[in-house]
C-alpha cells in the first residue's frame, strides 16, 4: 500500500476509536493541530567580492510571526549554499535570513528578508545574497544590489503560477532602479514588475530564472536561480543562485581632442571597474575605416585610415567590456574625422647672412594655420647654441650663435618645425654663413644660452678666443676655461672677451697651458689676456685668472694681461665697469688694467705678481690713458723686477703727454685702503709732462689710507718707493710705510717711502673736511699738509705750526686725552715727514662756529668748524 494512504488510514481508525469510546456524535470531534507545516526552500549566492575561502559555514534561519525561530545550516562551497528549513510555522510576516561564518565564527555577511508568507504544507521559495557590512556611500556610480528573492513554492507543478517578489536596492543616493525577469521556460505575467507571477511551463524539469535589476545610470546586477518544475510529491529541483554586478564604465575618452584629422592616431582611455573583481574583457570596434594599436587594452590608439561620410561625429568607436559571468556593459565615443590641412610658414628672416664667434642671429619666421588652431615652434640647431624660443601670436623667434669656432666643415643651420594641435606641421630651414674660424683638436665649450647668461657646463679647453655676446652674463659656474695653442701656431687675443656693449663676467677661472708665444710679441687685440672687456660697459666679479704667460714664465713680451677693460681714450661716452673680489696670479705683465675713457670700480681684488722676475717688469693694477674711478681694499703683492731700467709697480696711474700728445690723463682716482707689499713701487703716479717732468696742473688723484711695505731692495733699476709720485697735485696722505725696502736710510737716493716731484712749499692746507661736532665732545681728525704752489706735498724749512681757535683746546689723539703742547695763545703742530702733515683734534665747550688756523714758516690756513 503506498505510504500516503497508509496514513489516511491511520487518521481515520483513530477518530473511529475515539467515537466509540466516548460514545460522542460526530460533530463534537476536537481539532487536531499539524502546525509546523511549512518549509523554507532557501538559496544562498554570496558576491564573489567577499573572501570565499574564508567563508566556512552558512547558516539559515527562519523566524515565524507566530512560532519559534528555526535554523538550518546550508549546505555548499564558494559563492553556492542551499538548504531546507523544515517545520516552519506557516502564515505571514515571517523574517528569513542567512549568515556567512569564517572558521574562526566571525560573521563576514548577512541577508535578511522580511514579510514572508508561508502556506500550510507548502515548502517556500528564498533566494538570499549577504552582503557585508556597509562601507558608506561608493565614491562612483556602483551596480545595485539585489538582496532577495522570494517565491510562493519552491516546487511548482507543471503550468503553475509561482508569485515572486524582488528586494533590492541602490548605494548611490537618489538613483531608482528597474527591473526585468526572463527564464529558460515558462511566462511572465509583466517581467518589468519587482512582483510577477511566473507560469510554470507545462513541462517537468529545472527552469532558471533571471532577475535583472538596473540603476538609473545604466548599471546593472543580474540574480541566476533555478527552479524545479514537479508532480505532486516529487520535491524541490536542487539548485543553486549566482549574483553578479555587470562591470561598469566609469571614464571613455578620446585624446587630445574626439576632432580627429584623417591619419592621424588619436588616444583613447577607458576606465572599467567590477565590483565582483572579476578579470574584464575589452573589445574596441569602429564605425568607420581605420586601425587601432590594441583593440583589447584600456589605452589604446585608433587612426582612421580613410575619410568617412558624413559631417562631425561621422565615426562611432565603441568598448564592449564584459566580466565572464554574463555581464557585459558597452560605451562609446563620437569622432569627427576630417581632412586638416598642415600649418602654412609664410614668412622667414634673420638679422644677418653670416656671422662670427659671439655674434647673435635672430631668427624670426611667422606662421599660419587653415583651422586657426594653436601652433607649436621648434627650433633645432646644427651646431651652435640657440637662445630661450620667443612667441607671440603665429610668429616665433629665436637667436642663434656660436662662441668660438665650429667644427670643420659644418654649415651651420637651424631648423624650424611648426606643428598645429592636430599634429600637422611645416618645417624651414635657416643657414648662417659662417665666417669664424673653425676647431681644431678641442671642440666648442659645453654651455647653455640662457636668457641674458651664459652658463659653462663643464671645464673646457679652447684654442680661440671664446666671445660674450652683447648684454649677455658669462657664468663660469666655477669651471676652467683653459687657453692652449692651436696646433702649428700661438693662442692670439683674450682667452673670453665681450661681442658688443655690454658684458659681464662671473665664477670663472681662465688659465694658460704651455703657451709658447712662438717667438713673437702681439699688440692690440692679438696680445694676450686673461678677460678683456673692450668698448663695453659691465663688470668682472668673483673670478680667477692664473698661469697666464708664454715661454714657461720666461716671455718678456708687453702681453699677458689677466683683466683687462678698455675704452678708446676719445669715445663718444664714458664706461662704467666693475672688478670686484677677483683673484689673478701667475700673469706676464699685468693684473688689472683699466685704460681708456673708463669710470672703474676696482674693490676686493687680490693681485700676486709672483716675487722678484728678471725678464719683465709686472704691474699689478693699472689706471691709465684717462680711466678713472676707485681702486679700493685691494691686496697687491710681489711685483719685482730684477733687470735693469724700470720698475714694477703695484698700483700705477699712468697718462699725459709724457707716453704720447694724445694720451689723456687720468684725473680724480682714489687709491684707498689697499694692503700693498713687496711691491718695487708701492703706489706709482707716473703720470707727467712731454719731458718726463711733473704736471702743471692738478689731476686731484687721492692716495690715502693705504698699508705699504717692503723687506728689503730688489729692483735691478735700482729704485724702490713706497708712493712715488711725479707731480700732478694730488692728494697723499695717512699712508702707512713700513720696511727696508722703503726706507730712505737703506740706500740714500734709491730706496724711499714717499718720492714726490715738487717745487719750493708754498702753502699749507687742510686734507679734511669741515666738521659738525658736538660741544664737549672730541672732534674727528684734522689733517694739514705743507705743499708747493701746484699742490703736491713739499717740506717748509720749518716744519713747526701753530694751531689757534677762540674757545678751542687741541689734543694728539681722537679720545682728547693728550694736549699738544702750548705756543703763544695756541698748540704746537709738527708736519711729519714723509707726508708733510700733522694730525690732530679739538674740544669746544661752547656752540657755535669756531676758526681753527694754522700758521709757520710764512704760510697760513684757516677752516671753520661747526660746534653744536
Amino acid at each position: 500500500m503506498h505510504r500516503a494512504h497508509t496514513t489516511r488510514l491511520s487518521l481515520l481508525v483513530s477518530a473511529w476509536v475515539l467515537v466509540t469510546v466516548a460514545g460522542c456524535h460526530q460533530d463534537d470531534q476536537t481539532p487536531i493541530n499539524l502546525e509546523p507545516s511549512a518549509s523554507a526552500r532557501v538559496l544562498v549566492a554570496l558576491p564573489r567580492s567577499l573572501p570565499l575561502a574564508s567563508v566556512s559555514r552558512v547558516v539559515a534561519t527562519v523566524t515565524p510571526a507566530g512560532g519559534a525561530p528555526v535554523q538550518q545550516e546550508l549546505s555548499g562551497t564558494g559563492a553556492s549554499w542551499q538548504g531546507l528549513v523544515r517545520r516552519v510555522h506557516s502564515g505571514a510576516g515571517a523574517t528569513v535570513e542567512a549568515e556567512a561564518f569564517d572558521a574562526q565564527g566571525t560573521a563576514v555577511a548577512l541577508a535578511q528578508v522580511s514579510e514572508v508568507s508561508f502556506a500550510k504544507h507548502r515548502s517556500g521559495l528564498i533566494v538570499l545574497v549577504p552582503r557585508a557590512q556597509s562601507q558608506g556611500e561608493p565614491p562612483g556610480n556602483v551596480a545595485p544590489f539585489i538582496d532577495a528573492v522570494v517565491g510562493s513554492t519552491a516546487d511548482p507543478r507543471p503550468g503553475a503560477a509561482l508569485s515572486l517578489r524582488a528586494v533590492a536596492g541602490d548605494a548611490n543616493t537618489g538613483d531608482t532602479v528597474s527591473y526585468a525577469w526572463r527564464a529558460t521556460g515558462g511566462t511572465f505575467s509583466g517581467d518589468t514588475t519587482p512582483t510577477p507571477v511566473w507560469t510554470a511551463p507545462t513541462e517537468i524539469g529545472a527552469v532558471t530564472l533571471t532577475l535583472q535589476v538596473t540603476d538609473s545610470h545604466g548599471a546593472a546586477a543580474t540574480l541566476d536561480f533555478v527552479v524545479g518544475v514537479n508532480r505532486t510529491g516529487a520535491g524541490p529541483v536542487d539548485g543553486q543562485a549566482v549574483l553578479n554586478r555587470w562591470p561598469a564604465l566609469s571614464e571613455l575618452t578620446a585624446q587630445p581632442s574626439e576632432e580627429v584629422s584623417e591619419g592621424t592616431p588619436v588616444s583613447l582611455r577607458a576606465v572599467s571597474v567590477d565590483e565582483d573583481g572579476d578579470v574584464l574583457r575589452l573589445q574596441w570596434q569602429a564605425s568607420c575605416e581605420g586601425t587601432f594599436d590594441d583593440a583589447t587594452a584600456a589605452q589604446a590608439s585608433f587612426t582612421p585610415t580613410a575619410l568617412p561620410a558624413g559631417a562631425c561625429n561621422n565615426c562611432k568607436l565603441t568598448l564592449s567590456v564584459s566580466d565572464g559571468f554574463g555581464g557585459a556593459r558597452e560605451g562609446s565615443v563620437d569622432l569627427c574625422v576630417v581632412r586638416k590641412l598642415p600649418p602654412v610658414i609664410v614668412s622667414t628672416s634673420q638679422s644677418s647672412e653670416g656671422t662670427t664667434a659671439g655674434d647673435l642671429v635672430r631668427l624670426v619666421a611667422t606662421a599660419e594655420d587653415p583651422q586657426h588652431e594653436p601652433l607649436t615652434f621648434t627650433w633645432t640647431a646644427s651646431t651652435g647654441l640657440l637662445g630661450p624660443p620667443a612667441k607671440t601670436g603665429g610668429t616665433g623667434e629665436v637667436d642663434w650663435t656660436a662662441l668660438s669656432c665650429l667644427p670643420a666643415d659644418v654649415v651651420p643651420t637651424v631648423q624650424l618645425t611648426v606643428t598645429n594641435r592636430s599634429g600637422l606641421s611645416d618645417s624651414h630651414t635657416f643657414t648662417v654663413a659662417w665666417n669664424g674660424g673653425r676647431c681644431g683638436q678641442h671642440p666648442p665649450c659645453s654651455v647653455t644660452l640662457e636668457d641674458a647668461k651664459v652658463t659653462m657646463q663643464a671645464d673646457c679647453t679652447t684654442e680661440s678666443t671664446v666671445f660674450i655676446p652683447d648684454g649677455y652674463t658669462f657664468d663660469g659656474a666655477g669651471h676652467v676655461l683653459t687657453a692652449v695653442d692651436p696646433e702649428g701656431g700661438r693662442f692670439l687675443g683674450a682667452v673670453l672677451r665681450n661681442r658688443g656693449a655690454e658684458a659681464d663676467v662671473r665664477a670663472l677661472k681662465v688659465e694658460g697651458r704651455s703657451l709658447t708665444g712662438a717667438g713673437k710679441c702681439d699688440g692690440g687685440e692679438d696680445a694676450l689676456a686673461g678677460i678683456r672687456l673692450m668698448g663695453a660697459s659691465g663688470s668682472v666679479v668673483d673670478s680667477e685668472v692664473r698661469d697666464l704667460f708664454q715661454a714657461g714664465g720666461n716671455g718678456g713680451c708687453q702681453e699677458g694681461t689677466a683683466i683687462e677693460v678698455r675704452n678708446a681714450p676719445g669715445a663718444a661716452s664714458v664706461l662704467h665697469v666693475d672688478v670686484l673680489r677677483n683673484r689673478v696670479a701667475g700673469y706676464q705683465k699685468a693684473g688689472i688694467v683699466a685704460s681708456g675713457r673708463l669710470d672703474v670700480r676696482v674693490e676686493g681684488n687680490t693681485v700676486e705678481g709672483g716675487g722678484p722676475l728678471s725678464v719683465i717688469a709686472r704691474n699689478g693694477i693699472q689706471v691709465s690713458s684717462g680711466a678713472t674711478g676707485r681702486v679700493t681694499g685691494n691686496t697687491v703683492t710681489g711685483h719685482s723686477y730684477t733687470g735693469p731700467g724700470y720698475v714694477a709697480s703695484g698700483i700705477l696711474v699712468a697718462g699725459g703727454p709724457y707716453y704720447g700728445n694724445d694720451v689723456p690723463l687720468s684725473r680724480d682716482v682714489v687709491i684707498r685702503n689697499n694692503t700693498l707689499a713687496d711691491n718695487d713701487v708701492g703706489i706709482n703716479l707716473a703720470q707727467a709732462a712731454a719731458d718726463g717732468g711733473p704736471l702743471p696742473e692738478s689731476t686731484r688723484i687721492q692716495v690715502v689710507d693705504n698699508t705699504l711695505s717692503s723687506a728689503a731692495l730688489t729692483n735691478g733699476y735700482p729704485y724702490q718707493a713706497g708712493i712715488s709720485d711725479y707731480g700732478g697735485g694730488n692728494v697723499i696722505s695717512r699712508n702707512h710705510i713700513s720696511g727696508a725696502g722703503y726706507d730712505r736710510a737703506t740706500s740714500p737716493g734709491v730706496t724711499f717711502d714717499v718720492d714726490v716731484v715738487a717745487g719750493a712749499a708754498a702753502r699749507v692746507v687742510f686734507l679734511t673736511e669741515e666738521q659738525h661736532v658736538a660741544a664737549g665732545a672730541c672732534s674727528g681728525e684734522l689733517v694739514v699738509q705743507s705743499q708747493d704752489a701746484v699742490g703736491n706735498l713739499s717740506a717748509l724749512t720749518t716744519p713747526t705750526l701753530v694751531a689757534e681757535a677762540a674757545g678751542v683746546t687741541f689734543y694728539a689723539d681722537a679720545a682728547c686725552t693728550q694736549a699738544l703742547p702750548a705756543s703763544g695763545a695756541g698748540a704746537e703742530l709738527k708736519l711729519e715727514a714723509p707726508q708733510q702733515e700733522a694730525r690732530f683734534f679739538f674740544l669746544a665747550t661752547q656752540t657755535g662756529t669756531v676758526t681753527v688756523s694754522v700758521t709757520g714758516d710764512g704760510v697760513s690756513a684757516s677752516q671753520s668748524q661747526t660746534v653744536e
